[in-house]
């Protein structure tokens, strides 16, 4: 599995929680869940990017 069907699998349990936060909470409780979880998310590739590729230095 490449980190794009990754992202694709992530992100979509992410919008099914997030429907269920916004089914219980408001659309706005939602959004703002998603907002995190993404965030957390990209925080989380960028990290694994920059630890694979720590050993290429540029100079």
């Amino acid at each position: 599995m490449d980190a794009i069907d990754e992202r694709f699998a992530i992100y979509t349990v992410i919008i099914l929680i997030c429907g269920a936060v916004g089914a219980l909470a408001g659309g706005f409780a939602a959004a703002m869940t998603f907002a995190f979880i993404a965030l957390g998310v990209e925080l989380a590739y960028l990290c694994g990017w920059i630890i694979e590729n720590a050993d290429r230095s540029g100079a």
